[in-house]
């Protein structure tokens, strides 16, 4: 069922504007939406052109460089066809741009015009209808009051027969005036009535006139917005198909990707060889020769070129030029505390391989184990306390903390001892502890 705007916004009250401002409310509230519906587009193409560029960017910035084989091609076709997709969402937001957002603005100025011309028109005929009420109105109260006053003087002049006739005769022409009066008030007020219908009738027509336009305006509004949106959604739609033949293409590829002949390709590129190294033979250090067995640090193998060779039982015991460490709040002369005494090694057979003042733990350990001690050195046993914290001066020493209790491995001298402290084995000064 159809309803036509015609037919139902009219209302008794002779002045009354309600239908006609409801209709206006009507048109600005389609306007309103028009305006909502173009900046929906408008926001919508931004969008499309920000994640365009950004799909753009992220096939720029991307990288992989380093792959190879088929998963290289792959991926090449994954940003070529990515770079694809950006531009054809840059391609619709300029589209939206040009043709939908456009389009609604030159649909609003057209209703925008329509509009208004009717509008004014109405608006002229209220106003022409509403003075004319007004003066139908001011019409009215004189022609009653002049009847009024007129059938008083009659009135008057019918009692005053028991005057004189002259007061009479006054008064009966008084009368005839009035009753002039009012049949000129009678005149005049039939006159606004016919104004006043005249009024009327061009408000209803401007009025009728402007129910049909009004109603052919919004008809045109909800089929241009409905066909508006139709059209966009079609361009979504393509949209997406477009993307899935993008996505298709780099599936059409990946098929095509295969691990094996990828790492065929990285072997034969890349590939160091066959042979894998000898294995490391073990080398007695009592062997028949000895000078052999002793190789060089891998660190600094320029330390062992002019040295001879060492028969001593500990052949790379070494000497430290700096002093003992004295202990916080020890008294006396640092000098005193003399660095240690070589191992029992003739002078002249002595391998500066190191800085240190003592053999390596190594070393030591190893001379427990074979020799059970040997020529200046006592065998460990024991513990002692430490009476000070001593921090380790380099990684064959021992760090411990005032009240330690340390097992005494070695005593290397008088100075140097070899410790074991939480598991772990190290050379510290004998002066910062007491022997338990």
């Amino acid at each position: 069922m159809s309803y036509n705007f015609v037919d139902h916004f009219w209302e008794l009250d002779f002045t009354g504007v309600t239908g006609y401002d409801t209709l206006v409310k009507r048109l600005k509230d389609g306007k309103k939406m028009t305006q909502d519906f173009e900046d929906f587009l408008r926001a919508r193409a931004r969008l499309e052109e920000t994640y365009a560029k950004d799909l753009m960017k992220l096939v720029k910035n991307s990288h992989g460089e380093t792959e190879i084989g088929s998963l290289r091609t792959s991926w090449d076709c994954l940003k070529a066809e990515t770079d694809a997709c950006g531009r054809e969402h840059l391609a619709v937001a300029h589209r939206l741009t040009a043709e939908l957002e456009k389009g609604v603005k030159d649909f609003k100025e057209k209703q925008r015009d329509t509009r208004k011309k009717s509008e004014e028109t109405v608006k002229k005929a209220q106003g022409f209808k509403k003075s004319s009420y007004s003066a139908e109105g001011r019409a009215k109260q004189e022609y009653y009051n002049k009847c009024r006053a007129a059938d008083k003087a009659e009135e008057v002049a019918t009692k005053s027969l028991h005057l004189q006739p002259k007061k009479i005769e006054e008064l009966k022409v008084k009368a005839k005036r009035a009753r002039q009066t009012a049949e000129q008030a009678d005149l005049s007020y039939q006159e606004s009535i016919k104004n006043l219908d005249e009024a009327r009738l061009l408000w209803e027509r401007e009025m009728e006139v402007a129910c049909r336009v009004f109603q052919e305006l919004e008809e045109e509004r909800i089929l241009f917005l409905r066909n508006t949106m139709w059209k966009l959604c079609n361009t979504y739609s393509s949209l997406a198909v477009q993307d899935d033949e993008y996505n298709e293409v780099v599936r059409c590829s990946l098929e095509q990707c295969d691990a094996d002949s990828d790492l065929t390709l990285f072997v034969q590129q890349k590939r160091t060889g066959s042979e894998r190294p000898i294995p490391v033979e073990y080398e007695n250090f009592y062997g028949n020769n000895p000078a052999q067995s002793i190789r060089p640090s891998a660190n600094r193998p320029h330390l062992m070129a002019n040295y001879p060779t060492v028969t001593s039982p500990v052949p790379t015991a070494v000497m430290r030029d700096r002093s003992l460490p004295m202990p916080p709040g020890a008294g006396g002369d640092p000098a005193a505390f003399q660095a240690r005494p070589p191992a029992n090694v003739p002078a002249e057979k002595l391998i500066a391989v190191d800085d240190g003042t003592y053999s390596s733990v190594s070393q030591n350990m190893q001379l427990v184990h074979n020799n059970g001690g040997g020529a200046g050195r006592g065998v460990g046993g024991g513990q002692c306390r430490a009476n000070f914290p001593y921090e380790a001066q380099g990684p064959e020493e021992l760090s411990f903390n005032e009240g330690d209790v340390i097992a005494i491995v070695m005593k290397e001298d008088s100075n140097w001892w070899l410790g074991d402290l939480r598991g772990r084995q190290g050379m510290f000064p004998c002066n910062y502890v007491t022997e338990l």
